[in-house]
């Protein structure tokens, strides 16, 4: 062996041995440790001939690119992989314990859904094959009828200047054919298909699906249609056989257009039919909290196919597709997909099931459950689709809805009488204290509110999408670490899985060496420190705050933190006391009276300033009329400047009171149509109505009609004794607001018995409870505009717009759309019931309201309970 045949070849080691050294012979190069030849590489010889100079003979090397042959198992259509990404979705639901039924279930709907595409389990189907839809992917029709879309190819500028007979021309023309002889006698010697042969496989006809050949009709003629379908190599070019997106429908666009959401779609209306436990919005948190994401995507694909995965997201335009969904998106997407797939509707999921689960995380008594089960057993909602048969409905934000009502009944939430009724609270629980450190203590909101506060700051610095959810700010250091570990994790997968090439690997290796430079330059630091930092990866949760909040307090207490956890974090409210403040008990007047301390309950009203209903109205904008305008060119400055001062701008949002009222003529229609139905009711032997008993109470020496109590019992029927007074049947009244004979306040003694009352007792405290009397601000919120929202917001008291905002972000929908769920209840409650006292196991709704603001809430709103 001649020692000058053996040489180093740059860039090029040998596939088995790792050996550098090579040997030529015949053209090709051999590894002298193991033998093996160098596919990729060839020696080729150039003659003085060849370069049309009188240049020596020598060799050179040349790199011979094998023709891309891929088999069919590595080709797969859009719908197989979504299908592979499907499966992988469900298998992390599963593991986050859903119900092992949501597996058949997903099963269905994805069935349901191939076959309204006419992809799969389609009867009329005579081919077998999938009917390529509205706009379909060159690629699907590629793999399944052989059908190549032919690329337009620009004119090289140097060409329209070059002269007949160039020599630069005639060299290249001369080197591609050299490079096309030389690519076909390799594959030839390897035994493999030629380009030529791939192209001279049979083609079939495009078939089209219904909804894509009516689309196209559009476009061209059935007939021209046809042509196009049999066009197998893309050379007619008069017409796209793809139409843009935005001559589409809505409905055309959202459904036929094969993305991501429809895997969150398909997902959601599955865990609906299950009745699982994992909600709407609880999968939308997931996915936000990268638990369900397109990160991991290739990773739920066989390994041959992922081995192509950046050529595959390429070619089925996966950049073009959002991974985030919003709460309103994703609902306007699931009822064009059931109205697709023809659902019949949707599971009511545990209403109450799903109140123990908020509570718990809003970190509340356990108590304020039966209080809102108490108020759905009173009038249970049934969710109506009102606005469509295939509109989901919002049931996380009734369940919510129901809690707000139950805390504004309680503390009022006007900025003053929570923080009366807080304040009473903390001197009893200070005097329990004293007497028995076991004693639990009472439930104080204004702590309950700094409790809430601050764990949202502390979860917030440990998790960025806990963050964005409820806006809290946090360092630009901890989005920057978030960020480097979400992108650790895709570049260890796509290592496992992508077969990079060593260009692409040392393109990303410089692209991190300067992302390296640019974070130590900014911060300080590099990736690989803020690996040192104490990072806490949360799992999955139903109560993620409540969860992540008692993770953090487990760390606190094992290690040091890098967040101080203050002394009153370290209170749980789940464990205080809420029945005090609902209705007036003995229990812990008794345990007072045990040692000489007097309890006295005084009941707070609500603010005289909200005491009235509010209306806020959004006014319709005047059609603009085309007017004849002239100028008047003697008008002076100073008459001119008047009559524009003159002119009032009509206000587009306007608040008032309900004082509108009907004509007389409508007055006695409304009045006709609820005496016919009053007679119809006395003769349904089912529905007879039964008048409470009166009762007159003496308190400060006045005699006090039992109907006329400020006061709203309507909670737990075991416990409606609030005032000891034996009743036939219990006491559902609301407040009237025209009632004006009881006393803003009333005071009296709980447990004590007259005798006890008379002695002087040592000391007394006086514990303050609302009157379950609450402001009442209602409206239309539906065609409001943002600004109009914002001048809505600043009528809220501090408190109530704190709470709705948090329990809006608890759940990830828009403050809107809780409080137009709640007042769905407080209309029911305060004006769409006809009498709280003439009932016996049923409500009777109020339709004779001659007021003409609430009677047209309480239409608005009562089909919307109902």
């Amino acid at each position: 062996m001649d020692e000058t045949d053996v040489m180093e070849v740059d860039n090029m080691e040998c596939d088995v041995c790792g050996e550098r050294t090579f040997q030529e012979r015949e053209g090709f190069y051999y590894c002298i440790e193991c033998g093996t030849k160098k596919e990729q590489i060839r020696a080729v010889e150039i003659s003085a001939e060849d370069t049309f100079n009188d240049t020596t003979k020598h060799s050179t090397q040349r790199t011979i690119k094998k023709p891309k042959i891929k088999t069919e198992e590595n080709d797969i259509t859009s719908w197989e992989f979504y299908n592979y990404v499907l499966r992988g979705f469900l298998q992390e639901l599963l593991q986050m314990g859903a119900k092992p039924e949501l597996k058949l279930m997903t099963l269905q709907v994805w069935a349901a859904y191939m076959s309204r595409m006419e992809v799969a389990f389609c009867k009329s189907n005579e081919l077998g094959l999938p009917k390529l839809s509205v706009r379909a992917l060159a690629r699907d029709a590629r793999i399944i009828y052989n059908h190549k879309q032919s690329k337009r190819k620009r004119e090289r500028s140097d060409r329209k200047f070059q002269q007949p007979g160039d020599e630069r021309a005639n060299w290249r023309e001369w080197r591609k054919t050299k490079r096309k002889l030389d690519e076909s006698g390799y594959s030839g010697k390897d035994g493999e298909l030629s380009e030529s042969t791939l192209h001279a496989s049979q083609s079939l006809k495009l078939q089209w699906s219904r909804n894509a050949r009516k689309s196209l009709k559009e476009h061209m003629p059935l007939k021209h249609l046809d042509e196009h379908s049999l066009d197998s190599s893309g050379s007619m070019l008069c017409h796209k056989l793809r139409p843009t997106a935005g001559s589409l429908t809505s409905f055309d666009r959202h459904i036929y257009c094969l993305n991501i959401t429809k895997l969150y779609v398909v997902l959601a209306i599955a865990l609906n039919q299950v009745e699982d436990n994992i909600q709407l919005c609880d999968l939308l948190r997931l996915i936000d909290e990268d638990h369900l994401t397109s990160r991991n995507m290739l990773g739920y694909l066989p390994e041959n196919v992922a081995a192509q995965g950046k050529t595959l997201l390429k070619q089925l335009e996966f950049g073009h597709q959002k991974d985030k969904c919003r709460y309103k998106f994703i609902r306007h997407h699931i009822a064009q997909m059931s109205r697709f797939i023809d659902m019949n509707g949707y599971q009511q999921p545990d209403l109450e099931g799903l109140t123990q689960r908020y509570v718990l995380e809003l970190n509340l008594p356990p108590q304020l459950t039966s209080y809102v089960k108490s108020l759905m057993d009173v009038l249970p909602p049934k969710f109506a689709p009102i606005h469509g048969e295939h509109i989901y409905p919002r049931y996380e934000a009734r369940v919510m809805a129901y809690i707000i009502y139950v805390l504004k009944l309680l503390f009022g939430l006007d900025d003053v009488k929570e923080r009366q009724i807080s304040d009473s609270a903390k001197t009893i629980n200070k005097q329990l204290s004293q007497i028995d450190a076991q004693q639990p203590l009472l439930f104080v909101y204004t702590d309950w509110m700094q409790f809430v506060e601050l764990r949202k700051v502390l979860v917030s610095h440990y998790s960025e999408s806990f963050a964005r959810r409820f806006g809290q700010s946090t360092q630009l250091g901890r989005k920057v670490d978030d960020f480097l570990i979400k992108e650790r994790k895709q570049q260890e997968q796509d290592f496992c899985i992508n077969d990079l090439t060593p260009t692409m690997q040392r393109t990303r290796e410089n692209i991190a060496i300067l992302f390296e430079t640019l974070l130590k330059q900014q911060f300080g630091q590099s990736s690989a420190d803020s690996l040192a930092k104490d990072h806490i990866e949360f799992q999955p949760s139903l109560t993620p705050a409540h969860s992540y909040f008692k993770r953090l307090l487990l760390l606190a207490g094992e290690s040091e933190l890098s967040v101080h956890i203050p002394s009153c974090m370290l209170v749980d409210h789940t464990e205080r006391q809420l029945d005090p403040f609902k209705q007036p008990s003995s229990l812990l007047a008794d345990y007072f009276a045990q040692h000489d301390i007097s309890l006295r309950v005084e009941e707070l009203a609500c603010r005289e300033d909200i005491q009235s209903v509010g209306i806020f109205q959004a006014i319709s904008r005047l059609p603009q009329r085309h007017k004849e305008y002239r100028a008047n060119c003697d008008i002076k400055t100073q008459t001119w400047i008047e009559e524009l001062r003159r002119r009032e701008k009509r206000p587009d949002f306007v608040f008032r009171e309900p004082v509108a009222n009907y004509g007389r003529q409508y007055q006695r229609i409304i009045h006709e149509r609820a005496m016919r139905r009053e007679q119809l009711e006395r003769g349904n032997p089912f529905s007879e109505f039964k008048a409470t008993p009166k009762y007159l109470l003496q308190m400060h020496n006045k005699e006090v009609p039992l109907d006329e109590l400020a006061s709203i019992q309507a909670f737990d029927e075991c416990n409606m004794d609030p005032l000891n007074v034996p009743l036939e049947l219990p006491r559902r009244q609301l407040e009237d607001s025209t009632a004006e004979t009881v006393e803003p306040k009333l005071e009296y003694l709980s447990g004590q018995s007259e005798a006890s009352t008379s002695q002087s007792q040592s000391e007394e405290l006086v514990l303050k409870i609302s009157n379950f009397d609450c402001w009442l601000l209602h409206g239309y919120l539906t065609r409001m505009t943002e600004s109009d929202k914002r001048k809505v917001r600043t009528l809220f008291p501090c408190s109530f717009r704190w709470l709705l905002d948090t329990c809006a972000a608890t759940i990830g929908v828009e403050w809107t759309v809780l409080y137009e769920q709640l007042l769905v209840i407080e209309v029911m409650f305060h004006h769409g019931i006809e009498d709280w006292s003439n009932h016996k196991n049923h409500l009777r709704l109020k339709y004779n309201i001659m007021n003409k603001d609430m009677n047209l809430l309480t239409k608005a709103f009562r089909d919307m309970c109902h």
